[in-house]
């Protein structure tokens, strides 16, 4: 662990503009000047961001030791910093909250996502979505039109984690789900600009911010508000099991408490995996050797027949599959900190109060750990050596790690191998784009991003 009372050396720093830092390069592309700071300067990086006296300063990490130290002591690398400070913005639930707060939310919604419930209650939500999906693009392929992914994967993520809050009550919240992407995009405008304008200065966008948030809550304090009048056993979805949730001492969450987490949900339920699913399935249709080798399993294990929860551990090479996109695609792009009090982290000084981010997205691409990491290759995760697969484990930091990890990963991973598993057994995937064409375009927003559409020929 590191020491507190050691000096440190000052963190290398990307050079940028006499005057405004890095703040140009940071704003056009943030995914890439980050990482290319990381492949120039080693595993601890600063980045000034605008003018002095008015200068953000992000310190960026993409070592799986340091990542792992840093996540691993919540007490001392709190969620004090701009990207959490945006998030909290829709409430203070499970995904922002900390100390005593996390640790009561904690107890009281990790029942929700147990794999018993996962696989009896979400799964079959799951699979039927992915089939009005696959059987579109049936559809499509007769009529030999193009679709594209990141849209359809948009709007099936929505309306998947709309039915599984929501059961028969979610077509209400459907757009203003679809919409929580344009509050995303404003999300990390926010945090990358030094000092950004307070919300209640009636710019265009702080007017278009505060009317997303404002039409999200509403929606969901509306549904909170008439399950409550329902009164209890009205439905069996996973909003009455967060209204029916006790601590130990048997108290239950306010509804305010519950539109939160509602909203967690919704929002880290169908962003994350939407652009999980469209970057995994554009790789299937660029690589259609691997695409082939994922029907084939496809073909012996189900047969034709739908997927349930007991298939998932047989369904091996989807499963890679879909590791391999999150590794080069990690939809939580970012994981920001700030240290309580001064820290050394690595043997480098971090100030108290700074802006800390684990960049995941450099460390799924350290070379250390992963041999060629700009190429996609699933079979990097079909080893038994025990010190590669410790160091892939370390270096694999999808949706966090430590005692705040995501309580949902389970369940993003989950849906997307039965998306994927369910589109393959109704369509063959192609498309223009080879992946010699370069690497997907993305962006980074509070989350990954596809940048543009993603059209694929469904056959």
């Amino acid at each position: 662990m590191a020491s507190a009372t050691a000096p440190g050396r000052p963190v290398p720093r990307l050079r940028g503009h006499w005057l405004l830092g890095s703040m140009a390069a940071v704003q056009a592309d943030f995914l890439g000047a980050m990482l290319q700071a990381h492949r120039d300067l080693g595993p601890v990086v600063r980045v000034d961001v605008g003018p002095p006296g008015w200068r953000e300063t992000i310190y960026s990490v993409s070592s799986p030791e340091l990542a792992s130290e840093l996540l691993a002591a919540p007490e001392r690398w709190t969620k004090d910093e701009p990207g959490y400070r945006e998030l909290k913005r829709m409430g203070d639930g499970l995904l922002t909250s900390e100390g005593l707060r996390w640790r009561r939310q904690r107890r009281m919604l990790a029942p929700l996502l147990t794999p018993r419930r996962i696989g009896a209650s979400y799964v079959p939500v799951i699979v039927e979505e992915a089939e009005r999906v696959g059987a579109r693009w049936r559809q499509a392929a007769e009529a030999g039109e193009r679709v594209d992914a990141s849209a359809e994967m948009l709007e099936l993520t929505s309306r998947t984690i709309g039915r599984i809050l929501f059961g028969a009550q979610m077509d209400p919240a459907v757009p203003q789900i679809m919409r929580w992407t344009d509050v995303n995009d404003e999300m990390m405008r926010r945090t990358v600009s030094p000092h950004p304008l307070p919300l209640w200065i009636p710019t265009p966008a702080n007017r278009r911010f505060r009317r997303g948030l404002r039409e999200m809550r509403a929606v969901v304090d509306g549904v909170v508000a008439q399950r409550r009048a329902q009164g209890s056993a009205a439905t069996d979805d996973m909003l009455d099991l967060i209204l029916g949730a006790r601590d130990k001492d048997g108290t239950r969450l306010s509804d305010e408490e519950v539109t939160d987490q509602a909203l967690v949900f919704l929002t880290a339920g169908h962003d994350t995996t939407a652009t999980t699913l469209a970057c995994a399935l554009a790789e299937l249709a660029r690589h259609p050797e691997l695409q082939q080798d994922v029907r084939d399993e496809l073909d012996r294990e189900l047969g034709g027949r739908r997927a349930t929860a007991e298939d998932l551990p047989r369904l091996a090479v989807t499963g890679r599959f879909v590791r391999e996109a999150m590794r080069l695609w990690p939809a939580s792009h970012s994981l920001g900190r700030a240290p309580v009090e001064d820290e050394v982290l690595g043997g480098y000084r971090i100030p108290a109060g700074s802006s800390v981010i684990v960049f995941s997205y450099a460390l799924h691409r350290e070379a250390d750990v992963w041999e060629d990491p700009d190429t996609f290759d699933p079979s990097r995760f079909d080893v038994t050596d025990p010190d590669v697969v410790r160091r892939q484990r370390a270096a694999w930091m999808v949706l966090g790690s430590g005692p705040h990890s995501c309580v949902g990963a389970n369940l993003t991973t989950i849906e997307t191998v039965l998306v994927l598993a369910t589109i393959l057994q109704h369509v063959e995937l192609t498309t223009d784009t080879t992946a010699e064409a370069g690497p997907l375009p993305v962006h980074a927003a509070i989350t990954l991003k596809p940048t543009g559409e993603y059209l694929l020929s469904p056959r």
